[in-house]
């Protein structure tokens, strides 16, 4: 059973929840509609995410279902006596008392359907990094055949130059037949790169169940513009992965929310030890006699199991939430160690990238002075060609970079909550624990406010009335402590005060002070 101090502490962390969200950054989300747009697609129409709507239904009904348990139970029967008479039978059962079981079965399903719906945002994270891996792997495709495309347009003036020097007789066959190598073994490689855009194109429309718009690869944008905004986006990203920020985690809050519940399902069960306290009226009606019995009575039911087996679902059931709590904190260090790792991959493409960048542009003078030293006859065509063949290898590894910055960033918007879709505060807010005594409250309360209503000619339902609007008056020191000792203030319509009156007496009796005159006022 939930003591008042875990319920406080219970109380104290959804309120943190739902009031200490994780610090935003501006320009947080990098602006490309493409990925966001295709995540919004995936978590809409995704299987997964679906199931998990559907389930969190079902616990929203199941909330309903375990609150008309508080309602009275009808039965009706009909037998065929010894006698052979037909004796037809109506009942009504109130639950009176039962130890607690039927408010702990409610606030059990509340904490399930808390559970269900941050199963629906687990799904809908899980979702997105399938979404973010397939889009990443597509971008660095299409970037791949853009530095394949201009390694071969290279290759190819190339070509045509050594043919006029094959054909002037300045260079031999052989190297006309090398540069045509190169041409067909990058061909092949941008052949590679179109295959694996393909397959990336396949699986996002398998994630996000609809097929890319035709020539959607040119309007993927540079790759360098997405980094570069995704760089200052991140300042804030070292301090949130090193942080608590498991604790925000859908996966992590699922599973306290699952705690919660097995400790209402504990207190439900330790309810069992004790009998059930009921009402019931019963009508009887014998259809060939034709008589007519009606009988109310108050009753006890206890149903302690077969061989007192309840006490032994009562253990059980705690050991679960002993269970749930390692779980939970397993749940919270996996999740920890997920950011984390994933945190050090962005760090070190980062890294990469500023290396790699350096790198392409000394491939790029290494490449213009090879051709001039080759001219010069001071570098061979092979050695131009593998300069050639360098820079190219550089672009690639420079575009794979790129896309693993971009694919992490993203991941890590997931995992702080950060991008547009991810509203989690609804979820989170303070849980008021359900009593019978509620509805009862709401029902007086409406009651009452009924009856206020027909007594100044009213019905029933009210029309929203406009708010009033107040004056707001600031009063000096010493005017505020005379209206404490009893004055009367007049204000005018602008809120100022224009008079006060004492009644002499009451103020004699408080600090034998004289009455406030309007001169006193205008001190």
């Amino acid at each position: 059973m939930m003591s008042s101090s875990q319920k406080n502490k219970l109380l104290l962390a959804l309120s943190l929840m739902a009031g200490c969200t994780l610090p935003t950054y501006a320009n947080t989300v990098v602006t490309d509609v493409q990925i966001n747009s295709l995540i919004s697609q995936a978590i809409e129409t995704h299987p997964l995410v679906g199931s998990a709507r559907a389930e969190q239904q079902a616990t929203t009904e199941g909330i309903n279902a375990a609150k008309l348990n508080l309602l009275p139970t009808p039965s009706i029967s009909t037998s065929y006596g010894n006698n052979d008479d037909i004796v037809s039978e109506i009942g009504i059962r109130q639950p009176l008392w039962t130890g607690g079981r039927l408010t702990a079965n409610v606030n059990q399903a509340i904490f399930d359907d808390k559970a269900a719906t941050e199963n629906i945002y687990e799904q809908q994270n899980q979702v997105a990094k399938t979404t973010i891996e397939a889009w990443q792997t597509y971008i660095a495709a299409v970037a791949q055949q853009r530095v394949y495309l201009e390694t071969i347009d290279q290759l190819r003036k190339f070509e045509a130059m050594m043919q006029r020097r094959v054909s002037q007789g300045v260079s031999a066959r052989i190297e006309l037949d090398l540069v045509t190598n190169r041409i067909l073994q990058e061909t092949n490689a941008y052949e590679a790169a179109r295959e694996q855009q393909h397959i990336a194109e396949a699986r996002l429309q398998q994630i996000t169940g609809r097929a890319l718009p035709r020539g959607s690869e040119h309007n993927v944008p540079q790759l360098n513009l997405l980094v570069d905004q995704a760089k200052k986006a991140s300042a804030g990203f070292e301090k949130l992965a090193f942080s608590e920020a498991s604790f925000y985690n859908p996966t992590v809050v699922k599973e306290m929310f699952q705690i919660e519940s097995a400790k209402q399902e504990v207190k439900a069960q330790s309810a069992t030890r004790y009998p059930t306290v009921y009402a019931e009226y019963k009508h009887t009606y014998d259809h060939d006699t034709n008589e007519d019995d009606g009988q109310f009575y108050v009753g006890l039911n206890y149903q302690p199991g077969a061989g007192f087996s309840n006490l032994a679902l009562t253990r059980a059931s705690e050991a679960r939430v002993n269970s749930l709590i390692q779980n939970k904190e397993a749940a919270q260090r996996q999740v920890m160690e997920n950011i984390q790792i994933q945190y050090q991959q962005f760090a070190s493409a980062r890294s990469r990238e500023l290396s790699l960048v350096s790198a392409v542009a000394g491939a790029q003078i290494v490449l213009d002075s090879y051709q001039r030293q080759f001219i010069a006859g001071r570098k061979s065509w092979l050695e131009v060609l593998n300069s050639v063949r360098e820079l190219s290898d550089y672009q690639i590894n420079l575009v794979q970079t790129r896309s693993d910055i971009l694919g992490s960033f993203y991941k890590l918007q997931v995992d702080f909550s950060l991008m547009p879709w991810q509203k989690y505060v609804h979820n989170r807010q303070p849980i008021k624990m359900f009593s019978v005594k509620d509805p009862v409250k709401e029902w007086v309360n409406t009651q009452q406010n009924n009856v206020q209503s027909k007594q100044f000619g009213y019905g029933q339902q009210r029309r929203p009335q406009p708010q009033d609007e107040y004056i707001q008056v600031n009063l000096p020191a010493s005017v505020e402590q005379q209206l404490n000792q009893g004055a009367y203030i007049m204000i005018d319509e602008a809120g100022n005060p224009i008079k006060i009156t004492v009644e002499k007496p009451e103020m004699d009796e408080l600090n034998n002070s004289p009455v406030a005159t309007e001169q006193n006022l205008n001190k």
